[in-house]
């Protein structure tokens, strides 16, 4: 990437971030100070987590920051911690560092010092960069650029973190829920049995005794809300936000659809544009 664009938008973050208006989208913030030290004051919004890192300004803006190479910034990734746990579930291979430190006690927001070795520490640079570049520029869609990037910092980051105790079944539970919202066109009680090592059976009492409902009416409530998001988002056919949100046919859907809506998915629609 430029190096000038890197190095002009890092210091717009910077001056954002004195002037306490941070450059800020629904699920995440980027705030940045001069200098090496860590700031002590923190975003100060419940359900938000950080990733940060302190870098030589040579390092993430190259020839462009000739003169100031040495100079350090201080870049800090506030995301909303709900919404990247259910972005990055469902990529999250079961035994991998990433799946266990998203079902961790990690939720508990320790604030942890890790120390990142070549090439992960440019890796994460070139990454900081870019977010940098995103949000300072704000273009067309920055904000699902800005997630995706702050999805990829936080994989590249779990390997450095120290191993948690395992989550307690309320706390996994939790996790399983977002799990459930972020795909539940695909979701299969089996497959979050195996994810989670819980038996099926386990599983489906647990998730009817602490949330009053059945596997089966949490996942066709989802699948509802995003049905109804896509047709009041999008012009798609009624057939292909059926199939999109996991319906073969339409019939079911179009029965589910009303016993949680009152009314038909084109009644819903007509309604919104009136």
């Amino acid at each position: 990437m430029d190096g000038g664009r890197v190095l002009a938008a890092i210091e717009t973050v910077v001056a954002r971030t004195r002037a306490k208006d941070p450059l800020r989208g629904e699920n995440l913030a980027l705030l940045a100070w001069p200098g090496g030290e860590e700031p002590r004051e923190r975003l100060g919004a419940e359900g938000f987590d950080l990733i940060s890192m302190s870098c030589p300004l040579g390092v993430v803006a190259g020839k462009a920051a000739a003169g100031r190479e040495r100079e350090t910034v201080f870049l800090a990734l506030y995301f909303r911690t709900e919404r990247f746990v259910q972005g990055l579930l469902p990529i999250a291979a079961p035994r991998s560092h990433l799946f266990r430190v998203l079902t961790s006690t990690q939720p508990k927001h320790a604030i942890q010092t890790v120390r990142m070795t070549s090439p992960d520490h440019e890796l994460l640079s070139d990454l900081f960069a870019q977010e940098a570049v995103t949000c300072a520029e704000r273009r067309d869609g920055w904000e699902q650029v800005a997630e995706a990037l702050g999805f990829a910092i936080t994989a590249a980051v779990s390997p450095a973190l120290p191993e948690e105790e395992p989550a307690s079944a309320e706390e996994t539970l939790a996790v399983i829920l977002s799990d459930i919202a972020a795909r539940p066109e695909s979701v299969t009680l089996a497959d979050l049995a195996q994810r989670y090592s819980y038996s099926q059976s386990y599983l489906s009492e647990l998730i009817h005794e602490r949330c009053g409902k059945t596997f089966g009416e949490l996942v066709r409530e989802q699948r509802m809300e995003r049905a109804a998001m896509l047709l009041r988002a999008t012009s798609l056919p009624v057939a292909e936000v059926a199939r999109r949100v996991g319906y073969a046919g339409t019939s079911n859907f179009y029965r589910a659809f009303r016993e949680q809506y009152g009314c038909s998915p084109a009644e819903l629609r007509a309604g919104d544009r009136k």
